[in-house]
């Protein structure tokens, strides 16, 4: 892999009405899904992906993802996505993506921290112990980030919910756009209203939720003055927390 093939390359997508609300407006878990089928597609040519990872028992595991929203994207275009492997510090992988419309004007911007997990053992693996390259970091950054949320935010128990069986993925656990949308049924009218004034998400996937876990959904109340709202899962059967989602509104 070099660093000019990865950084230099660009793929379309067109944006489908499953990733829309009913105004026509992107919702959360549809910057989600842009973001994993540009990433799955870009790492199948650098023989990353699932697929090629599975012969060494090994995938990697998205541990939290950012999203800075630039423009809101209405209705149903075609956007043009971007991303490279731009930093690893000791088991993290840092993946920045960017996504314009077909004029080149800036619809937003993401990033995800992974690492790479042992199927068998579900335990993480050290880069130094890999049996293949993930080649070296292109250092360019499109926003700030961080895998780590530092709260004290006073949650209130909202709703109650269970894993169901279309909520798992090939790797045998909740699939990470699924929380987006877990925190997404948790807006009021008024925020759905507002959903244009969302600029940023970060979602941090703490533990993981499987088939038949019952979890239950929290929210904080949003603050007056930086429009931060934070929403969670509690594993009702562990008491940890499965997730956390922090939205910023204007």
């Amino acid at each position: 892999m070099t660093l000019n093939n990865e950084t230099e390359r660009s793929y379309s997508y067109d944006v489908s009405m499953d990733m829309l609300n009913g105004d026509g407006r992107m919702k959360p878990c549809g910057y989600q899904t842009l973001i994993c089928e540009i990433a799955e597609r870009h790492l199948r040519q650098f023989h990353l992906n699932v697929d090629d990872l599975a012969p060494y028992h090994t995938s990697w595991v998205m541990i939290s993802s950012s999203f800075e929203i630039v423009r809101p994207i209405v209705g149903q275009p075609t956007v043009i996505g971007r991303t490279w492997h731009s930093e690893q510090e000791r088991l993290t992988f840092r993946r920045d993506f960017s996504f314009t419309d077909t004029d080149g004007t800036p619809l937003f911007h993401a990033v995800t921290f992974s690492v790479l997990m042992d199927t068998d053992t579900r335990r993480i693996v050290r880069p130094d112990h890999l049996p293949f390259s993930v080649g070296q970091p292109y250092p360019q950054f499109v926003m700030e980030a961080s895998h780590k949320l530092h709260t004290n935010a006073d949650m209130q128990p909202c709703d109650r919910r269970k894993i169901y069986p279309s909520h798992i993925d090939c790797l045998g656990h909740t699939n990470n756009c699924r929380y987006s949308e877990f925190a997404y049924d948790t807006l009021t009218d008024d925020e759905l209203r507002r959903l244009d004034a969302m600029r940023r998400m970060d979602i941090y996937y703490k533990s993981e939720l499987r088939l038949g876990d019952s979890f239950t959904m929290r929210r904080s109340t949003p603050h007056v003055t930086t429009g931060e709202l934070l929403i969670d899962g509690i594993n009702d059967a562990t008491g940890k927390q499965s997730f956390a989602c922090r939205m910023l509104f204007e």
